[in-house]
């Protein structure tokens, strides 16, 4: 268990300075938190859409190695992003 949420999180990592960069331009937008989950959502499936190309997902296949089933890998892609997400809105909701 511990390996399959490594080799996510290791997944997640380049991912993640993009993911702020969306989360920080739906806050300048709108900073509802209904909306960026909703953004992050629709994100996330394009990424699985992405992934279901042939040649994309052999080379970044790792991630089934480790016996991390697709459903259990995106949804917690995106479990991680919405606790970042809603943790930077409702700060900065703070202060706005």
């Amino acid at each position: 268990m511990l390996r399959q949420v490594s080799s996510i999180l290791n997944y997640y990592k380049p991912l993640a300075s993009w993911s702020f960069l969306v989360t920080i331009g739906i806050t300048v937008i709108n900073p509802e938190l209904i909306l960026a989950l909703c953004t992050k959502l629709f994100l996330t499936g394009l990424l699985w859409l992405m992934l279901s190309d042939r040649k994309l997902r052999r080379r970044l296949n790792f991630y089934r190695i480790s016996g991390v089933s697709d459903l259990k890998f995106f949804g917690t892609l995106f479990l991680i992003d919405s606790i970042i997400t809603g943790t930077f809105i409702t700060l900065i909701k703070g202060f706005i």
